[in-house]
């Protein structure tokens, strides 16, 4: 009778303590699968391109990867593997637990108690429920807080970068950062090499200012929290660095076409610009694709920073020439439905069963699996590519001026490398 009462004492103390197997208590249960659900939505947001949605390595930027992704959903793998060590990987990135640095540093980024629910959900996709996961009392609850981006910050780059950023030295730096010891190389792609989550940065010296490319580096959450982009806590020197290394490319000098000269011989109105983005019965009607501080559509990027985001002739480039650079996260795609009808649009969200795209006229479109023959995904753009035709060299100009007003508060008065 005794053993069986210091058993049963036994099996009470063991559940309470959290442990996922089957058959334990049901309140514990939920509490589990409480950590593990809020786990997986930072794993799909973050994780899921190189790791795959359920955990075998496969997301879409697997391929494009030097070294292939562990399969989380391997069990033997994560079986292997302390709670601590997986809290320790996810925390320090790959290069701060002397394994891979493609694997990013999250420790900038998440809280501690967030870490720990990402830990529940690998734990989740192993099918391990020898390794229980409870959140230490002590956690932090609030992700760290980085220096923030304000003017005297970006002015003092400025400066810096006016007299050193050309350095041979430096660059070499920034270059070394980029590909060996940061883990830039596993999300964005440099000519051939580099994955396909962020942007295409091999022309980044043309499209970016100096100034834009050292606060996002920094600090990407500055002006877009919800950002894949983990914080990877450079120093200032490695911003730098990194910032003279990206401002380098391409190696050979790029030059606007000089039919586009007439474009910068004289300054156009904001105020006629803003006229023409936001006016729906115009010929430009930006907003019907584009939004500015909450106001506008959703097929294209949002630019309410975009004057301090992109430099001059890049802006150009994308009204003249759309196709010339497409936007992460806004390539096409074109679906082929079993009735034979032809749909095309900018995927905004996808699950096991369906996927939801915004067409060119902003519809909104629910697309079951099920009903799709074909699926591709195109690399152009669906920005009509007339604009050159019809809008008169005054208007472009106009609408240039009003985009060079959009910026980022903080920023406004050091942004001398937007218009380079």
């Amino acid at each position: 009778m005794k053993f069986w009462i210091y058993l049963a004492i036994c099996s009470v103390v063991f559940f309470a303590e959290g442990v996922m197997a089957n058959g334990i208590d049901r309140d514990d249960a939920l509490a589990i699968s409480d950590i593990a659900s809020k786990g997986e939505k930072l794993y799909l947001h973050y994780c899921s391109h190189c790791h795959g949605a359920t955990g075998y390595g496969d997301g879409y930027n697997a391929e494009y990867m030097d070294k292939e992704p562990a399969e989380l959903a391997d069990h033997d793998f994560i079986f292997k593997k302390s709670n601590r060590q997986l809290f320790r990987v996810i925390k320090l990135g790959g290069a701060g637990v002397k394994k891979s640095p493609f694997m990013p540093v999250f420790g900038n980024t998440f809280s501690e108690t967030q870490i720990w629910q990402l830990v529940a959900y690998i734990r989740f996709l192993a099918e391990d429920d020898s390794h229980p996961v409870m959140i230490p009392e002590d956690a932090s609850t609030t992700a760290p807080s980085p220096s923030p981006i304000n003017y005297a910050m970006v002015k003092d780059f400025s400066l810096w970068f006016s007299r050193h950023g050309r350095d041979e030295v430096v660059i070499a730096l920034g270059e070394k950062l980029f590909f060996k010891k940061k883990s830039c190389l596993a999300c964005h792609q440099l000519n051939d090499a580099g994955g396909r989550i962020g942007p295409d940065l091999s022309r980044a010296g043309f499209l970016y200012p100096p100034e834009w490319l050292f606060a996002w580096a920094r600090h990407p959450q500055f002006t877009k929290p919800d950002t894949r982009m983990p914080n990877i806590g450079l120093v200032v020197e490695e911003g730098r660095a990194i910032s003279a290394f990206l401002s380098s490319l391409p190696a050979e000098t790029v030059e606007a076409p000089e039919k586009w000269t007439v474009y910068f011989d004289k300054k156009g109105e904001p105020d006629k610009g803003r006229n023409l983005f936001f006016d729906a019965d115009g010929i430009a009607n930006c907003a019907k694709c584009h939004k500015v501080n909450k106001k506008g559509g959703q097929v294209g990027p949002d630019l309410s920073f975009v004057g301090t985001t992109r430099s001059f002739p890049f802006l150009l480039e994308s009204i003249l020439e759309p196709k010339a650079v497409i936007t992460s996260g806004f390539s096409s795609v074109l679906i082929l439905t079993r009735k034979g009808k032809f749909l095309t649009g900018v995927k905004t969200n996808e699950d096991d069963s369906s996927i939801d795209i915004v067409n060119k006229e902003g519809e909104a479109l629910h697309i079951l699996k099920d009903t799709i023959k074909k699926f591709k995904t195109q690399n152009i753009s669906i920005m009509p590519g007339n604009f050159a035709d019809i809008l008169s060299v005054e208007e472009t100009r106009d609408i240039l001026a009003y985009l060079k007003t959009l910026r980022v508060p903080q920023m406004e008065k050091a942004s001398p490398g937007g218009s380079r």
